[in-house]
Parts: C-alpha cells; sequence; structure tokens
C-alpha cells in the first residue's frame, strides 16, 4: 500500500473516533437532542443514532445504572432472621430471567456493601464469575481509586479461561485492588490442574502456598456463587473442565460451588477428582473467614444460593428481590 494511503487511513480513523467522542460528548454531557447534534454537526439523525450506538459499543459511553437498594427493608429483615445471616442486601432487578443483567445489577449492590464495610488494613479474597465483574465495574465507575488505606485483595482461585478475561479471576484481582487503592495479592496457578499430581505440585509451590495462605487469612470473603449448567462460564471458557465432568457432579448431587467447591442442596461438600485438582481455597478454609459475602441471582442460581444458606457457607447475600421472595416462600 502506497505511504499516502497509509497516512490518510490513519487520518480517517482519528478523525471518526474524535466524532464519537464529541457526539457522545454532546447527547450524553450537554444532553443535546439528536436532532440538535444533527444541525450542529451537519449530520443525519440516522448518522447521529449510529455514532452514539458505535461509541456505546466501543466502550466510550459506559452506562452503568444503579440497583434501587434500601426498598425491601421488611424482606432483608426477614431473611437474615430466618437464614441466620449477619445482613441480607436485596436489589431491585428487571432482569431476573437474564444472568448477564441481573449479574450486573447484583455486582452494584456488592460495590455499595463493600465500600461501607471496608476498613484500612482490611484482607479480602476474591472468587471469579460475572457478579464480581459487575461490582468491580461498579466500583471503578464510581471512581478511579477510592484509597483505603493498606487495603489487600487476595486471588482466592487460580486462573480459568483466557487471562485477559474480564471475568477472569487475575483480572478482578488486580481491578479490585486498583478501584480500591490496595495491594494485589496474585495466585500464580491455574485454577484447575490438568490431573491430581499437578495439583499438589501447585499447592506445594511456595509462591502458591504463600498466596492461599494470605487467602484463608482474610477477613472478608466475596465470593460468586455458581451453578453446574451448560452455558456457565467454566464450561464457556475453560479448556480444563468439560461438561461431562461438571454433569457427573450433578448426578452425585451438586446444585452450585463457591470457588469451584462444589456443595450439595444441604450445603455440605461434594468430594469428586475435580475437586483434589482445584487450586484455590476450600469450603471449610472460606468458612473460618470472619465475613463470607455470597454475591449472586437470578433464575439459575436459585437452587445454588439456597443451599448455600442451609449449609451456613455465607455470612451475607447480596441477591435480587425476586429470589429474596423465593427464598423465603420455597424454603
Amino acid at each position: 500500500m502506497p505511504t499516502s494511503t497509509l497516512i490518510k487511513a490513519t487520518v480517517t480513523t482519528f478523525d471518526h473516533q474524535r466524532l464519537l467522542v464529541l457526539t457522545a460528548q454532546l447527547y450524553y454531557e450537554q444532553e443535546l437532542t439528536q436532532s440538535e447534534i444533527s444541525g450542529r454537526l451537519r449530520l443525519s439523525r440516522q448518522k447521529v443514532q449510529r455514532l452514539l450506538r458505535e461509541a456505546r459499543e466501543q466502550g466510550i459511553v459506559r452506562i452503568n445504572i444503579r440497583p434501587v437498594i434500601g426498598a425491601h427493608t421488611e424482606l432483608e429483615k426477614t431473611l437474615e432472621q430466618g437464614f441466620g445471616l449477619g445482613e441480607a442486601i436485596i436489589v431491585e432487578t428487571a432482569a431476573y430471567n437474564q444472568p448477564s443483567l441481573v449479574a450486573g445489577e447484583i455486582g452494584a449492590g456488592a460495590a455499595d456493601y463493600l465500600l461501607r464495610v471496608l476498613r484500612p488494613h482490611d484482607v479480602v479474597v476474591i472468587s471469579w464469575g460475572s457478579s464480581l465483574l459487575g461490582m468491580v465495574d461498579a466500583l471503578q465507575a464510581g471512581s478511579n481509586s477510592i484509597g483505603i488505606n493498606g487495603v489487600k485483595v487476595v486471588q482466592g482461585l487460580g486462573g480459568l479461561g483466557d487471562p485477559i478475561d474480564e471475568t477472569h479471576a487475575t483480572e478482578l484481582t488486580r481491578r479490585l485492588a486498583k478501584a480500591l487503592g490496595g495491594q494485589a495479592v496474585l495466585l500464580p496457578a491455574p485454577g484447575v490442574a490438568g490431573t491430581y499430581a499437578a495439583g499438589e505440585a501447585l499447592r506445594n509451590d511456595p509462591f502458591v502456598m504463600r498466596s492461599l495462605e494470605q487467602g484463608a487469612a482474610a477477613n472478608l470473603a466475596i465470593m460468586g456463587i455458581g451453578a453446574p449448567r451448560p452455558d456457565s462460564i467454566l464450561c464457556r471458557q475453560s479448556t480444563i473442565v468439560s461438561w461431562s465432568e461438571i454433569a457427573e457432579l450433578q448426578k452425585q448431587g451438586a446444585v452450585g460451588d463457591i470457588n469451584l467447591r462444589y456443595y450439595d442442596d444441604k450445603g455440605f461438600p461434594v468430594a469428586s477428582d475435580l475437586d483434589s485438582r482445584v487450586i484455590g481455597l476450600a469450603l471449610d478454609e472460606i468458612r473460618k473467614i470472619d465475613r463470607v459475602v455470597g454475591v449472586a441471582g437470578g433464575s439459575a442460581k436459585f437452587e445454588a444460593i439456597r443451599a448455600a444458606l442451609k449449609g451456613n457457607l455465607v455470612d451475607i447475600l447480596v441477591t435480587d428481590h425476586v429470589t429474596g421472595q423465593r427464598l423465603l416462600d420455597e424454603f
């Protein structure tokens, strides 16, 4: 390609990006109508609509809808009393049957809770998943760096799937630490080893041991609650865990997992070959942490959430109002 053509292509791309930003600023910050933007920039309304849509798709504009919190105080109180919870945080949802949307709503509720309870020098251990992604997104949307002195964020489960994926445990740990202005303690290992022997070798690695010890010594755990289903993030993104393995766990009674540690409908651990290969905190280690916050909601997670409550696997629950009511109705 001739040099002049390369220069022209670069200028055109830059100009288009500038137009995207300008259109978004006029619409979202200066609150001009699409017709007013059309007139000012001498563009058709259809072109303005396309530019605004593209700005959202590229992440130039990020819309975060804050959940309604505090509107279900009676439901929260009843859940706390009925399940022996230290606290229940109920958020309003309009997307009970849409996992990705409800995860964002629940995650925003978890972000509000974390900001309220976090204290200087706290050590927070986190797992992974879409609800925790929603929490981290909400925190970063609210502030570039909250800056709570001496906070440490520990990765409680090794990496699963593509390391650059937003739900990856390492990426979530880094982003949460940055949002809080704290230190990230990463777990340098895969979430699931290929064999039992490989798992033993990884757990005996001094760097892995040190990370897991810090996670077990945390005073606050933020844990997603998973459900065994073919469309879960685990089965979609990980090449190590197959659906056949998860289906076998279901046959053994597994209805949910916390930190990839599966449990049955009463919250009791389900032992398996997979469990021996997981590189991360075990259920008994997590339960010893002062405050374990379970973050999950939506129709696909109901059985897993109910079982976690029956087994006293979490002290704090952040969920949606439909799940909260079902927990009371179907206990």
